[in-house]
């Protein structure tokens, strides 16, 4: 369990580090819409799954 957590830690520290690494605004704004263009997509393939799995039972 501690490995784990150290492990996510370390994870977190080597992100944050690539993103103080960012230079460019432009690729700033880049990976901030990337990071949000995977969440609305899987917020819509969860729904669109959904759907369709309810369809199934109608």
């Amino acid at each position: 369990m501690k490995e784990s957590i150290d492990e996510i830690k370390n994870e977190l520290k080597a992100k944050l580090l690539y993103w103080n690494n960012l230079k460019s605004r432009k690729i700033k704004a880049a990976v901030i819409l990337l990071f949000l263009g995977v969440i609305v997509l899987k917020i819509f393939t969860t729904v669109l799954t959904f759907d369709w799995v309810s369809g199934l039972f109608k």
